[in-house]
């Protein structure tokens, strides 16, 4: 056997052996950051074809937690054109159906849990939502 073949399988052994130290909670925390990088990269890739992506100058060497982080603004065109990319193919036959259902399942929650006499109520709420609207809207999700 050549030198270099005996070198190459000393080296996989090592990592091997290595290996068998990793747990599968951590293999899956190390997917989990690295899915999390992956998504992050596009949200960059996305600033810096909007012409949004900005550098920090400020030295970091306190740890991010010491860094302001800013979103970059993004007009209302962008947003909208955005969204209407994402949502293409997403409504499909029964989508309405599904929301409308959903949103009835929704205002029957809400007289449960002592929001409105009936369910007809919550349709008058729009425009004027009260602020602990949204909180209805996560305890409805929970109790799912």
């Amino acid at each position: 056997m050549s030198e270099s073949l005996l070198h190459a399988f000393k080296g996989a052994d090592l990592y091997f052996t290595e290996s068998k130290c990793i747990s599968i909670e951590a293999a899956e925390e190390d997917q989990t950051e690295e899915e999390e990088s992956l998504l992050n990269s596009f949200d960059v890739d996305d600033c810096e074809a909007a012409g949004t992506l900005r550098f920090s100058t400020t030295n970091t060497a306190g740890g991010e937690d010491n860094v302001k982080k800013k979103k970059p603004k993004r007009s209302n065109n962008q947003l909208a054109s955005s969204f209407q990319a994402a949502s293409e193919g997403v409504v499909i036959g029964t989508t309405l159906s599904d929301y409308q259902r959903y949103w009835n399942q929704f205002k029957e929650f809400c007289v449960t849990i002592d929001k409105a006499q009936v369910a007809s109520e919550i349709d008058n709420l729009f425009p004027n939502l009260p602020a602990e609207f949204p909180t209805w809207i996560a305890l409805w999700i929970m109790d799912k």
